[in-house]
């Protein structure tokens, strides 16, 4: 028999095997049931667009005299949003910790330092 023949017969039938194996030990996917968040988006219909644009109000809030880029309500949220961004220290982080874990036993105490100090705080 021909190398070629002999190995697309041998391809054919390992694709055939492994159809099957897929089949016979499939795994199964995790499916995530957990909700998502809706995001509400704001959208203006063009008419109300030029109507906005001619009045000269803020596309995201509605009011006048100020653009988006200018908005008082935005910055508000930018605002949030650093605070949640600004990070601690490793040493601030030992510390929220430590006092957290002063009401457990110091057994428990113990085996969490070790294992705050294995990970690198």
């Amino acid at each position: 028999m021909n190398a070629t023949i002999l190995f697309d017969e041998s391809y054919k039938q390992a694709q055939e095997y492994g159809k099957t194996w897929n089949e016979d030990n499939r795994r199964k996917l995790q499916q995530n049931f957990q909700k998502k968040e809706e995001v509400a988006i704001k959208q203006i219909s063009d008419g109300d667009q030029k109507e906005y644009m001619a009045k000269g109000l803020c596309f995201w809030c509605g009011r006048g005299g100020h653009q988006i880029r200018d908005c008082p309500d935005t910055l508000k949220k930018e605002e949030k949003k650093r605070e949640e961004l600004k990070k601690l220290s490793k040493e601030e982080r030992f510390t929220k910790i430590r006092v957290l874990v002063n009401d457990q036993t110091e057994e428990e105490k113990n085996m969490l330092i070790d294992l705050m100090e294995q990970k690198g705080f």
